[in-house]
């Protein structure tokens, strides 16, 4: 079949995990006019009708809205975007986290004001109020000699903010980085 998007799942990958491949999928989702239906209509009757587990059943939701056209790469079901970005670091766990969760730490790489933090569990997770609007969250792997920060920020208004998203946090990290080196 020739479809509109291509799926973040292969074929071989949601067989795996669901148990039919994207071709498949389709023919019984238009048979049941998935079209019509929300995403959680959809991953609910994946998941009830056909017994494959939440997480593969919300992958076929998404897959499906994808190869149909009705979401992009990014895309929530609500139509805004998400952005992440992530980088490693040869510092421990610990420092990195306290370079984010410490503002004056904090504002001696990044433009002060930028992140008010809402909420950390240590070396684990942040989250911050960003300037402008929006939830900025972050998690910590702890990698031995190094450590890695993911960042994730929903409801951005358009995949082009997304990708502005991903550059500018990439900066920032990147003068982070510069920040250990001269300690």
């Amino acid at each position: 079949m020739t479809y509109e998007r291509t799926p973040s799942m292969s074929d071989d990958a949601i067989r795996h995990g669901s148990g039919k491949g994207w071709d498949e999928w389709v023919a019984i989702l238009d048979a049941w006019r998935a079209g019509e239906r929300s995403h959680r209509e959809i991953a609910a009757y994946v998941h009830n009708e056909h017994g494959v587990d939440g997480w593969w059943a919300q992958g076929v939701a998404v897959g499906y809205e994808r190869l149909k056209g009705r979401r992009a790469v990014g895309e929530g079901s609500d139509g805004t975007f998400s952005g992440s970005a992530s980088k490693t670091f040869a510092v421990s766990v610990e420092r990195l986290w306290r370079a984010w969760v410490d503002e004056t730490e904090r504002d001696r790489w990044l433009p002060p004001g930028t992140l008010v933090l809402r909420q950390a569990q240590e070396s684990r997770s942040a989250r911050f109020d960003v300037a402008g609007g929006g939830i900025l969250a972050l998690w910590f792997t702890d990698k031995g000699a190094k450590s890695a920060v993911q960042l994730e920020q929903e409801k951005l208004p358009s995949k082009k903010a997304a990708a502005e998203f991903r550059i500018r946090w990439k900066t920032h990290m990147a003068a982070l980085a510069d920040s250990f080196k001269a300690e």
